[in-house]
C-alpha cells in the first residue's frame, strides 16, 4: 500500500512539474505493452490508475477499452432500468453530468446505466447495481447554462466488476456481456408473437393510433428486451429481467407478465372507450 502511495506520488509530482503530457504518454504505452505480452488484466488496471493519477486523480469521462472483455466506463446511476434497443430520453443539468456528456458525445462514446441500489440521482454518489446497459446520445439539444436534452439508446449489457471512482461522477471497470440464446431454446412460440401483437396494438390504442401489422423481431434476444422495455413492470422486476443469463429464461420470465399486461391494457382500453354501453342493434 505504501509502494502504491508513494509511486501516485511520483506520478502527481511528475506531472506538476512537466505538464504530464510524457509521463502519461509513457505510462499509457505500458498500459498497452503490459496487455499485449502478458494478457494481464490486473496488470492494466494498476497501470491505468498510474495514468489517472497523473493526470490528477480524475478519470477521463469517456469508456476506455483495456482488452477485448474489460473496459472503463463513466456510470449515470439512474432510478430505472434500460435494456438494450431502448431509448431513454434525459435532461441533463447538473455540472458533473454536463461534463461527462459532453466528453461522451465530442467522442461518440457511450456511458454506462445503472439502477441505483442506494442513494439519489441527484446530489452526492450513489450505488449502482452490478448489472448496467451501456447508452450512445444519438440526439442532442442544447439549453442555456450547459444544460441539455438528450435521446439516448440501450446498446450492451455490462458487469461491473470494480468501482473506480465516485467524483465527480462515478466510473467503473466493467465487463461487457455476451447474449445466449440459452440452452434448450426451440424457436419464439405462436403464443408469444400473438402476446406481443396484442401488446403494440394496446399501446397504440391508448395513444391514439393504430398499426394493422406489428413486426415480430425474429432475434429472441431482440425480442426478449422489446417486450421488457414496454412492459409496465416494478423497477425491481425490471432488473430482474435484465439480469437474466438468457434469452430463453428471460422469455419464460416475460410470458405471465406480458399476459397480465394485455389484460390490463384491454380493462383500460374499454374505460376509456366513450361508446361503450348496450348495444342498439
Amino acid at each position: 500500500m505504501a509502494m502504491t502511495w508513494r509511486r501516485r506520488r511520483l506520478v502527481r509530482a511528475g506531472a506538476r512539474a512537466h505538464g504530464c503530457a510524457p509521463l502519461r504518454i509513457w505510462l499509457g504505452r505500458l498500459v498497452r505493452a503490459g496487455a499485449g505480452a502478458h494478457g494481464c488484466a490486473p496488470l492494466r488496471i494498476w497501470l491505468g490508475r498510474l495514468v489517472r493519477a497523473g493526470a490528477g486523480g480524475y478519470t477521463s469521462a469517456v469508456m476506455t477499452s483495456l482488452n477485448d472483455e474489460l473496459a472503463e466506463l463513466p456510470l449515470f446511476p439512474l432510478n430505472l432500468v434500460l435494456f438494450p434497443g431502448m431509448p431513454l430520453p434525459l435532461h441533463i443539468f447538473e455540472e458533473r453530468y454536463k461534463a461527462m456528456i459532453g466528453d461522451c458525445m465530442r467522442q461518440n462514446a457511450p456511458f454506462g446505466v445503472s439502477l441505483i441500489r442506494s442513494g439519489q440521482e441527484v446530489g452526492g454518489p450513489a450505488e449502482p447495481h452490478r448489472i448496467g446497459t451501456t447508452a450512445r446520445v444519438l440526439r442532442s439539444e442544447l439549453l442555456e447554462q450547459g444544460r441539455m436534452n438528450i435521446i439516448t439508446k440501450g446498446e450492451r449489457r455490462y458487469e461491473i466488476i470494480e468501482i473506480t471512482q465516485m467524483e465527480p461522477h462515478a466510473a467503473a471497470l466493467v465487463r461487457l456481456l455476451d447474449e445466449p440464446v440459452g440452452e434448450g431454446f426451440t424457436g419464439i412460440t405462436p403464443e408469444l408473437t400473438e402476446e406481443y401483437t396484442r401488446l403494440i396494438r394496446g399501446l397504440m390504442t391508448l395513444s391514439g393510433g393504430y398499426t394493422a401489422q406489428v413486426s415480430v423481431p425474429e432475434n429472441p434476444v431482440e425480442l426478449s428486451y422489446m417486450i421488457a422495455a414496454n412492459l409496465d413492470a416494478p423497477t425491481p422486476v425490471r432488473q430482474e429481467l435484465l439480469e437474466a443469463p438468457s434469452a430463453a429464461d428471460r422469455l419464460n420470465r416475460l410470458i405471465p407478465l406480458l399476459k397480465r399486461r394485455n389484460h390490463a391494457l384491454q380493462e383500460e382500453i374499454a374505460r376509456q372507450n366513450p361508446f361503450r354501453g348496450p348495444r342498439l342493434n
